[in-house]
């Protein structure tokens, strides 16, 4: 009986052990970035220990990252002794209650002692330093906040991350890496949140990318944001921005496709339509816009600016009168002559046919969106050290820049998909090759055709009334977007050039003014319909501009990519 005994007494540990399975029930992380860039940051892990004698969380690829503050409690309210450096040959009894920062190879382990088996509630801050990085064009954060291969595979996570101001897609954008499930703004904040458990390969990597202003770090990195976010869409698979990954061999099918159509059948086509052998058109798609197969020659006049102003909307419809996207991108001189219009930059002419740009030290861009600060970014790049930018200037760099110019083409389709959904006009497409109007959107259109018919036959116009003639640049910068922006000047020119004066610009001669915008921005056309441009966005028409959690603008999460982040690695829990 006494051998009986003292055998159910030493199988007493086991069965402790096999009350409890571990888990990770759930992981919350609020992130809080100051204007340093330093991450304020608190994690609850309710999680059940079944093992080993401590948790400890992976932070590596620091680079110039410190971790500072390290403070940890239970659910009882415990506040943890923070050891500095942590002594790993412990039992679980010397641990409880205790947390340190291990040191390893590549950054540190951030441990505490599990005190004991079963369910538990670990509330663990701490600050990161320098995770928010000044580039060249943007400021962005590139963080693993979860890492993958923890002892047990998490069941749910949500990160919230907020900045020192209200965060939107009007001053960043958003991405997830390495978890199935959203990352989207609620509220002035960023919110990551898995929707299935995650398994061992699953992580929670956070890539964002904020406009200038926002943060001062003395992290600097001398790299564009493009080069980041190549990286970390290496890999990578949005499931709104494509179709299913098993299909991939399909995609590589269709992509040989693509080039072959744009190496040979499309030169060959554009070659035919010099000739006036060959027009491009979609009837089937134009009905879809306009509601109608056939547009007329001319439109009686409609003398209200198109969509309320918004030039995006009314590029989309010049750019779809055939039905088909004319690829003319005449919405950049528009954007231009909003920024000389604006007093955002300045032109100087220097003889008779040379002009060059300056910068306003202090502009005011509010009215700016998105790809606007962005070009107006890739024209600073251009300027160089002297930031005095001058034509053949901003051609080189448009020539060796096709991968910012394709992140920006992106932006400026997702950006007027999203405002047509806004406005109520979509009645079916997931983006800028799809998108089908319904029939407010499509009377909405023809207006706009109607504007431009007002502007064709401009001198035609009876009187105009004081107000029309403050409205004079607003009808300049739509019949950019037109494409008859030169035509529109030299006919105000011949109306009154008195009334030319009250125009924002620091140069008289409005003709001049526009053909030069356009020449700059015929610099970038080119460069945004070069073969590489095109052949590398060709593959995700379909996708890459629908709800846009590829381009940055919220959605779903990639389980895959992500590449290139700090502050994270592989590892981690119950040890």
């Amino acid at each position: 009986m006494r051998k009986l005994l003292l055998s159910l007494l030493s199988l007493l540990p086991a069965g402790v052990l096999a009350a409890f399975s571990p888990a990770i029930n759930d992981i919350r992380i609020d992130v809080s970035l100051s204007e340093d860039g330093t991450a304020h940051i608190v994690e609850v892990w309710d999680v059940v220990v079944a093992s080993g004698t401590e948790w400890y969380l992976v932070r590596s690829n620091l680079g110039d990252i410190s971790i500072k503050n390290l403070s940890v409690s239970d659910e009882t309210g415990a506040q943890f002794k923070d050891e500095g450096i942590w002594n790993l040959d412990r039992d679980i009894e010397q641990k409880a209650r205790r947390c340190g920062l291990n040191p390893t190879s590549s950054g540190y382990e951030i441990c505490w002692g599990v005190g004991s088996y079963g369910p538990h509630v670990f509330t663990v801050s701490y600050d990161m330093t320098n995770v928010v990085k000044t580039l060249n064009d943007h400021d962005m954060l590139h963080i693993q906040f979860i890492s993958d291969d923890l002892s047990s595979a998490p069941q749910h996570a949500r990160l919230t991350l907020s900045a020192p101001v209200p965060l939107n897609e009007g001053n960043s954008n958003i991405w997830g890496f390495g978890y199935t499930g959203t990352c989207n703004w609620e509220n002035g904040t960023v919110v990551a949140e898995s929707g299935e458990p995650f398994d061992t390969y699953s992580s929670l990597i956070l890539l964002l990318r904020f406009d200038k202003g926002i943060f001062s770090s003395p992290s600097v990195q001398d790299r564009d944001f493009t080069e980041v976010l190549d990286r970390a869409r290496e890999g990578s698979y949005f499931p709104d921005a494509g179709p299913d990954p098993w299909y991939y061999t399909v995609l590589g099918f269709l992509m040989f496709v693509g080039m072959i159509w744009v190496a040979i059948i499309k030169p060959i086509q554009k070659f035919l339509q010099a000739l006036g052998l060959s027009k491009r058109k979609d009837r089937r798609r134009r009905k879809k816009i306009f509601g109608m197969r056939h547009l007329p020659g001319t439109f009686d006049w409609c003398r209200d600016i198109p969509f309320g102003g918004d030039i995006y909307e009314t590029y989309f419809i010049k750019a779809h009168m055939n039905g088909v996207d004319d690829s003319s991108y005449t919405i950049i001189p528009a954007m231009l002559l909003r920024m000389i219009f604006h007093d955002v930059i300045r032109m100087n002419k220097i003889g008779d046919k040379k002009v060059e740009f300056t910068f306003n030290p202090s502009p005011d861009t509010a009215y700016m969106t998105p790809p606007e600060k962005e070009l107006l970014g890739f024209l600073k790049q251009a300027a160089g050290e002297d930031s005095i930018l001058q034509e053949q200037e901003f051609k080189r760099w448009s020539g060796s820049h096709f991968s910012s110019l394709r992140s920006f083409k992106s932006s400026i389709q997702d950006l007027v998909f999203r405002n047509f959904q806004n406005d109520k006009y979509v009645s079916g497409g997931t983006g800028w090759y799809t998108l089908a109007l319904n029939e407010q959107g499509q009377n909405a259109a023809l207006k706009a055709l109607g504007f431009r018919q007002f502007l064709k036959d401009f001198t035609l116009v009876g009187e105009r009334s004081s107000v029309e003639v403050s409205l004079w640049g607003d009808y300049l910068v739509n019949a950019a977007v037109f494409g008859i922006a030169n035509k529109v000047a030299k006919e105000m020119s011949k109306i009154d050039p008195a009334l030319l004066k009250k125009l924002p610009v620091s140069y008289t001669s409005l003709p001049d003014v526009v053909v030069f915008s356009d020449t700059f921005g015929r610099a970038i056309r080119s460069g945004m319909n070069s073969f590489y441009s095109s052949t590398y966005s060709g593959s995700g028409h379909s996708g890459s501009y629908g709800r846009g959690s590829y381009g940055g603008w919220g959605g779903s999460s990639s389980s895959g990519g992500g590449g290139g982040f700090s502050g994270g690695g592989h590892g981690g829990g119950s040890r």
